[in-house]
Order: structure tokens, then C-alpha cells, then sequence
């Protein structure tokens, strides 16, 4: 589904990439919204555990940088990460769950964005009063959007500066409190 979409990818297809038969799929799951459902599930445990060990021991800023760097298009394994959620984002497939599965991920993502952030105001990193939730917003859009715009052909020393320049930029600016959403 990562390389296909969701549209093109067939319990046929599924098969034929595992190597085994359509009824040994069909054995497991009851449908191809079944399979969907399992693929993101496990694209959005992987990216939970990316997030969870790049965060392990940090707080405030650190973390909320580390959190937002493990999503970041950086190497081969978070582009296949985001394909997968592309191709759901994209495809317009109809069982509702993969939609609520979007969702339900980034608000706990953006959750803990909010707690790191919390974090930060309390040692004194940002300045008090800024609205959390926005902040952790943005810095969700940022990751989405690059997350979007940057390819394969940024998988490189250069973009992965560049990638890691507008988080620390960003991230520079909310320590300075000049975003006020």
C-alpha cells in the first residue's frame, strides 16, 4: 500500500507481495477494509514507538523536538510511514475507522506535544500564557507539511539540514514568544 495507494491495493496484490496464497489473506482478514484497518494500526504503532524512544528521558523542548523529529521524513522507514498515511489521507476509503484512526493518532500525538510544551513553560523554556494547544497545532502542521511537500529525493544530508533548520527555527521562535495564537 505504501508504494500502490489504497485504491490499487487488492487482497490479490497482498498475496502476491507476502509470497502466499488470496485465501491465506482472506483466512485472517474478512475484507480489504479489514487489511486497511491492520495496515494503519501498525503504521500508527510504529510511529508511537518512534516517538516514544526518541522522547525517552527528555522533557520540555528536547522532547517536544525529539516527538516532533521522529515523524520528520528523515530516513527510508518514516517515508513508508507517511505513504501509508498518505494513501489513506488521499483515497477517500470509505470504512469510517480510518479516518477516526487519523485522527485518534495525531490528537494523542498532539496531546503529548501539549504536555512536553507544559513542560517546557514550567523550567522556564517558553514564556507562560502562550496557547498550548495552538502551538502544538502548529508544530503538528509543520511536521505534516513536510511530511507532504518532501519526497524520496530529500532523503539526503541536505534535506534533513533543511528539515531539521525550520524545527529548530520553529521551535526558536515559540521559545521566544512570538507566536500568540
Amino acid at each position: 500500500m505504501s508504494r500502490s495507494g489504497a485504491e490499487a491495493t487488492t487482497m490479490r496484490a497482498i498475496a502476491a507481495e507476502a509470497g502466499v496464497t488470496t485465501g491465506s489473506v482472506t483466512h485472517y482478514f474478512e475484507d480489504k477494509a479489514d487489511v486497511m484497518t491492520a495496515v494503519l494500526e501498525h503504521n500508527n504503532r510504529y510511529s508511537l514507538q518512534r516517538i516514544t524512544e526518541a522522547s525517552e528521558g527528555l522533557r520540555g523542548l528536547a522532547a517536544v523536538r525529539a516527538c516532533a523529529l521522529a515523524l520528520m521524513p528523515t530516513e527510508a522507514g518514516v517515508m513508508s510511514m507517511w505513504r501509508v498515511w498518505l494513501a489513506f489521507w488521499t483515497s477517500g476509503y470509505p470504512d469510517p475507522s480510518g479516518a477516526w484512526e487519523l485522527q485518534g493518532g495525531y490528537h494523542s500525538w498532539r496531546d503529548g506535544m501539549r504536555a512536553h510544551l507544559a513542560e517546557a513553560v514550567r523550567d522556564g523554556e517558553i514564556p507562560s500564557g502562550l496557547n498550548l494547544r495552538y502551538e502544538a497545532d502548529r508544530i503538528g502542521a509543520l511536521v505534516a507539511g513536510v511530511g507532504l511537500v518532501f519526497g524520496p529525493a530529500h532523503l539526503n544530508r541536505a534535506g534533513s539540514t533543511r528539515t531539521l533548520r525550520m524545527l529548530d527555527d520553529h521551535l526558536a521562535g515559540i521559545a521566544e514568544g512570538v507566536h500568540r495564537g
